[in-house]
């Protein structure tokens, strides 16, 4: 396509967000997935009607099918939690419908999410109750800062090989390399229950699961290149960019 969309919006964006396809977009709206795909190339001006369905659809505001990226609002999905704590939620990814969130003048708030600590696992640079905005490694694999402040999920390994793994517990810290090349979680909280160091990924093929690990730092690069694999013990789940909520 070249040249200026006849109708620019913002439908494309909004729906690579929620992680949703055309079909399905245009099914919750009820409307045929070719008059949606007109309306997201901008072929086709996104009436009144259709905007208040596309926007239930998408889970946003009306304004923000065609307004700019300055005032989208974003999905609080994850819950910051150590899997000791008796704060901790049920599950660490929360239910949908999201609740969505006006994080003010963040930039590229389209490629966001929101996660709440529900405990004191993050209590040296947040209380509980903070929200925390976390721009997505997308794609991968994504240059990463070390020293960066980032969330991570950790993985309990599964009884056998057949089974999905499931989240032992996620958390707020720093980004940081040992000598070794694993790269781990620092992380911020007096909880002595929470382990001050932990693996994210080993830097040796075949590392072990989760566990703490005593790391001795080095001069290193000023970005690593993340890139998840099956076996790691955590995964990068986004860089904290911005929070708010209790001091």
């Amino acid at each position: 396509m070249t040249g200026a969309r006849r109708y620019p919006n913002r439908l494309r964006e909004l729906r690579e967000v929620s992680g949703l396809s055309q079909q399905g977009v245009a099914a919750a709206a009820g409307i045929s997935a070719a008059y949606y795909g007109a309306l997201e190339r901008g072929d086709k001006r996104i009436n009144a009607d259709t905007a208040v369905r596309l926007a239930d659809s998408l889970r946003c505001q009306v304004g923000e099918l065609l307004g700019a990226g300055q005032g989208t609002s974003v999905p609080l999905m994850i819950a910051v939690a150590a899997a000791e704590s008796e704060a901790r939620p049920l599950a660490y990814d929360l239910p949908e419908p999201h609740e969505r969130l006006q994080p003010g003048r963040l930039a590229e708030a389209e490629k966001c999410f929101a996660a709440e600590v529900f405990d004191d696992s993050a209590d040296v640079d947040f209380a509980a109750g903070t929200i925390l905005f976390a721009r997505r490694l997308a794609p991968l694999p994504a240059a990463v800062p070390i020293g960066a402040k980032v969330l991570a999920r950790f993985f309990l390994d599964p009884p056998s090989a057949s089974e999905e793994r499931t989240t032992h517990e996620i958390l707020y810290g720093i980004l940081d390399r040992t000598i070794v090349g694993d790269l781990v979680l620092i992380t911020r909280t007096r909880n002595r229950l929470v382990p001050r160091n932990l693996l994210i990924q080993s830097g040796a093929p075949g590392g072990a699961g989760l566990a703490e690990r005593a790391p001795i730092m080095l001069s290193r690069d000023a970005t690593i290149l993340y890139e998840p694999h099956p076996h790691d013990p955590a995964e990068l789940l986004g860089v904290v960019v911005y929070a708010m909520g209790p001091a």
